[in-house]
């Protein structure tokens, strides 16, 4: 086995896992969304999120605070960050939460919810179309050479 064909197998492998990741992404945000309470909240300041770079500026992730149905206060941040901030301090924003953990919480923002499914499903998506890619141009250069008089 040469070494193109093995990574192009490498290519077909890494690609369809990061496919069934995202659509397992999918399905977990699917879930979560159909079981969650909705409520209103509001961003109550933006938080610094350090760079793991040396030279690179900050990130800023909201802190979010919303009234559960119980009448209890809950804040929380989500794991995204963002430069510049995607939010503004007195934003008012939906969020999605478990009614039975409210803590378990997630902003109702396309990134926030389906952001993970979408990188990793374009990510598993280049990889497999170049994988599909070489398998055509490795067929048409073994053809061409079979066909080649000699």
């Amino acid at each position: 086995m040469n070494s193109v064909r093995i990574v192009k197998i490498v290519f077909d492998l890494v690609g369809a896992s990061m496919l069934v990741g995202a659509w397992l992404l999918h399905q977990n945000t699917s879930a979560f969304i159909a079981s969650a309470s909705k409520a209103q909240g509001e961003v109550i300041a933006l938080e610094s999120v350090g760079s793991s770079r040396r030279n690179s500026s900050p990130t800023w992730r909201p802190r979010v605070r919303f009234k559960a149905p119980s009448g209890a206060i809950i804040e929380f941040a989500p794991s995204s960050s963002s430069n510049p901030p995607a939010y503004s301090k007195g934003e008012v924003v939906g969020v999605f939460f478990n009614p039975s953990n409210p803590q378990d919480a997630r902003l109702d923002g396309f990134f926030d919810l389906w952001g993970g499914a979408a990188i990793v499903g374009g990510l598993g998506a280049v990889f497999l179309a170049f994988a599909i890619g070489m398998h055509f141009l490795l067929s048409d250069a073994a053809g061409a050479r079979r066909r080649r008089p000699r």
